[in-house]
């Protein structure tokens, strides 16, 4: 069993306890900035990103119900919802053009940003979620990386992909529940 799934720190952190957020963010945040790094590509904006999921995490802190899931989990999520947000101002300020042609560094920061997921998680956590992803067919995994890595609509996926608008929401809602089964299995070991 891991530390995070020990000692829970949300429901301190709603009660205004400081020492149990710092602990919170020491625990994630270099699991939580790995994944920005990897959607944003770049340093700046990673940093800039986590902070404000930190935020919203100290002021939503009561909105966390253990039984969902857990704290990291939670933080997953606001994280990739506020790196979506960045990614689709990009897009309205015209900054996706500017990326388009810093595509190659883009590229060679993702598979960095993916080594530091690598070498900054570990444990049953980052195992086990690499077993579920790995353990799902390819198009399931395809689709949910596209949405959870890049940040693209289920619209978008499906125009990058040229499959059907239903053939990509029932490929990721049956790979999400391959990988909420095998996780959970995998943690109640």
């Amino acid at each position: 069993m891991s530390s995070s799934q020990t000692i829970l720190l949300l429901p301190a952190v709603s009660d205004g306890d400081v020492a149990a957020f710092e602990q919170l963010y020491d625990r994630h945040a270099p699991i939580l900035y790995a994944l920005l790094l990897r959607m944003l590509a770049s340093p700046e904006d990673a940093q800039e990103v986590l902070q404000e999921a930190f935020v919203k995490a100290w002021n939503d802190a009561s909105r966390y119900d253990p039984s969902r899931g857990s704290e990291l989990a939670w933080l997953i999520s606001i994280t990739r919802s506020r790196g979506i947000d960045r990614i689709r101002s990009r897009k309205v300020r015209g900054e996706r053009e500017k990326d388009a042609a810093r595509d190659n560094s883009i590229r060679s920061t993702a598979v960095d940003g993916m080594a530091a997921v690598e070498s900054v998680v570990a444990g049953e956590e980052q195992r086990a979620v690499r077993a579920a992803l790995a353990e799902i067919p390819e198009a399931q995994r395809q689709a949910l990386e596209l949405a959870y890595f890049d940040g693209l609509s289920q619209s978008e996926i499906a125009g990058k992909l040229g499959v059907p608008l239903g053939t990509i929401k029932t490929r990721m809602q049956l790979g999400m529940r391959k990988m909420r089964e095998r996780l959970r299995e995998s943690l109640d070991r």
